[in-house]
């Protein structure tokens, strides 16, 4: 019997040998990976685009009141008086910084030669304020000049010195020197009347006068330099394109679900209101309602 015992081999001594195999088994655990942009949309996504939306609209209608010189909230005359009040604040200029500048042109169309552009300009010497009368005549060319003005509303006279009673009286805006220029200057294309309305005004005045005083027509309508507007055009101008460029974030950023792209567009839209000061909140809130989003959540 000992003859017939097996003789252990290295197969029969491993200790794994008697483990059979097992087939790999895969269980799937239920999950599901989600990319950003197959995430729900936050609500309020929803919420900071309108406001940002609206308040783009009334950013571009505020440019265009800024562009539209003679309608909406603030004419380009009231621009200019505005910065006159402001003038001793915001620049350099002060009483008798204004110059005024011109050139007069007959009804048809030759320059008006001899014709005295009379200024009215208070001053104010040892507390006490007198009212000067800065004087002109105009050369070959019909041009002008006066010096010694004060920035703001003006009334200026124009004297036909061939004829003292024939005139006009036109109200004038004188502007401020910008920012730190410590003078104003203001260019002025004038007009004078032809003779038959001067004749209409003597019959009228029993031969009277010959005068023409167009001050209270002139009143809201006062005669400006419109390039001294320049900058009020240039800002609505920007106003307009700020707006377009906060719907552009705005829209591109809820397509996208990135929260810093509404931010980026709310905070532009607040910078287009101008003096729409009520529609600055529409911008406000925009900003504070991306602020309740989270950019991991994006």
């Amino acid at each position: 019997m000992d003859g017939d015992e097996l003789e252990p081999t290295p197969e029969t001594l491993s200790p794994l040998s008697s483990i059979p195999e097992e087939e790999p088994v895969f269980a799937s655990t239920g999950a599901t990976l989600i990319l950003p942009s197959q995430m729900p949309r936050d609500p309020r996504m929803h919420v900071a685009l309108l406001f940002i939306l609206l308040a783009s609209i009334l950013g571009t209608v505020n440019g265009y009141d800024f562009i539209e010189g003679d309608g909406g909230l603030v004419t380009d005359r009231g621009f200019i008086y505005s910065q006159t009040q402001t003038a001793n604040f915001l620049s350099t200029s002060a009483p008798g910084s204004a110059i005024l500048t011109g050139v007069l042109t007959l009804h048809d169309g030759s320059p008006g030669v001899n014709f005295t552009i009379e200024v009215v300009t208070p001053v104010v010497e040892d507390g006490i304020e007198k009212i000067t009368r800065p004087a002109a005549t105009t050369d070959s060319q019909g041009r002008f000049r006066l010096e010694g003005l004060n920035p703001g509303l003006m009334t200026m006279f124009v004297v036909n010195m061939s004829n003292p009673s024939e005139g006009m009286t036109h109200r004038i805006l004188l502007s401020p020197g910008a920012l730190f220029e410590p003078y104003g200057f203001t260019h002025l294309n004038l007009d004078f009347a032809p003779p038959n309305e001067f004749d209409l005004i003597e019959q009228k005045s029993n031969g009277l006068t010959r005068w023409m005083d167009l001050s209270e027509e002139e009143r809201g309508k006062e005669l400006y330099d419109p390039t001294a507007a320049a900058v009020y055009d240039i800002a609505g101008t920007i106003f307009i394109g700020i707006s377009v460029l906060a719907i552009f974030f705005g829209i591109v950023g809820w397509r996208s679900k990135n929260t810093m792209l509404l931010r980026t567009g709310a905070g532009l839209v607040f910078f287009s209101q101008g003096h729409y000061y009520s529609s600055c909140c529409l911008g406000l809130i925009a900003m504070l309602t991306t602020f309740g989003l989270h950019v991991e959540d994006m």
